[in-house]
């Protein structure tokens, strides 16, 4: 505990006051000079802080223009690579499917009837609006052989106001007798699909968390998750067939350009080593398409391999 101020000391610190001797406001001690502060000098600093602060803002804006611009070249620029690997990634059965079930947010989320529904999801696109902040969009293509809706493209878009809130347009869904969702009566339980009709946004300023896991983690690198998720989606059960074509060599053929896909794993689920290749490669052979492959490889397996067919099978 410190010591009390001395009865001397104070008489002299009244005397200063009452003399008016570095006094502040109402007869105060003044401290740093502040009995040389006046209103009129509060408004004069305050005005010039005014005028620096929107030089600043002045500065901070055109730096904001540059920074949009170089992201609108450069935007541009990435589309063709996109584009690129759109197409490699048709050629590989279920990827999408796979990459959203391996996402770690989505993972948990995601019901046995929306892996169902992406087993038909071919492509998937985000893309800014024009001028970048204003919004953007998500994209969802869907193969003619989807059973579940009419819909060959689901849309749903973000815009962000001046004001920083954001207002959904989402898709319209126009689904198929028996595949609507009726949870509560016992019929289709959809997470991912359900979010796609949806206009509210959670949050202000921001879009909700699924349109920023798509925005920002999985449409920048999608193979990250494919390539790393340990999932087995309902769509894989003719596995043996699929696994080889995901996992093994003829991947990496396909995805070349986009990551390595586990070189040396050749026709995981297929066994007799060669044997597996060359009916695999029987099988691609034919021309049919992934379709064929993904919904009647088992036939067409014992269609090639005679008596070795239903070993295959096994």
């Amino acid at each position: 505990m410190s010591a009390e101020p001395s009865p001397k000391r104070l008489k002299v610190d009244d005397e200063e006051g009452a003399e008016g001797v570095d006094a502040g406001p109402e007869g105060a001690p003044a401290e740093n000079g502040a009995a040389d502060w006046a209103p009129e000098a509060e408004d004069t600093l305050a005005a010039e802080l005014e005028d620096c602060q929107r030089a600043l803002d002045k500065v901070n804006d055109e730096a904001s223009d540059r920074v949009l611009a170089v992201e609108q070249e450069y935007n541009k620029k990435r589309r063709p690579i996109y584009a690129q690997r759109a197409e490699i990634i048709q050629k590989v059965p279920l990827f999408w499917q796979r990459t959203l079930l391996s996402h770690p947010t989505l993972a948990d989320q995601l019901t046995d009837d929306d892996s169902q529904v992406l087993e038909y999801l071919v492509e998937l696109d985000v893309v800014d609006f024009d001028d970048i902040k204003s919004g953007f969009k998500v994209v969802l293509t869907f193969s003619p052989a989807n059973t579940h809706f009419s819909d060959r493209s689901l849309v749903k878009s973000f815009h962000y106001g001046d004001d920083g809130k954001v207002t959904i347009e989402p898709a319209v869904i126009h689904w198929n007798e028996g595949y609507a969702p009726f949870p509560e009566s016992g019929g289709p339980s959809y997470f991912f699909f359900e979010w796609m009709t949806i206009a509210e946004a959670v949050g202000e300023g921001t879009p909700d968390e699924v349109a920023e896991v798509l925005k920002d983690e999985i449409w920048p690198n999608p193979v990250k998750y494919f390539l790393n998720g340990d999932v087995e989606p309902a769509a894989y059960e003719q596995a043996d067939l699929d696994e080889g074509l995901l996992e093994g060599e003829e991947f990496d053929e396909m995805a070349v350009g986009l990551d390595e896909a586990g070189e040396g794993e050749e026709a995981v689920g297929l066994e007799g080593g060669e044997e597996g290749d060359v009916l695999y490669d029987e099988a691609a052979g034919e021309g049919e398409g992934e379709g064929e492959l993904g919904g009647e490889g088992e036939e067409g397996f014992a269609d090639d391999g005679g008596g070795e067919g239903d070993e295959g099978d096994a």
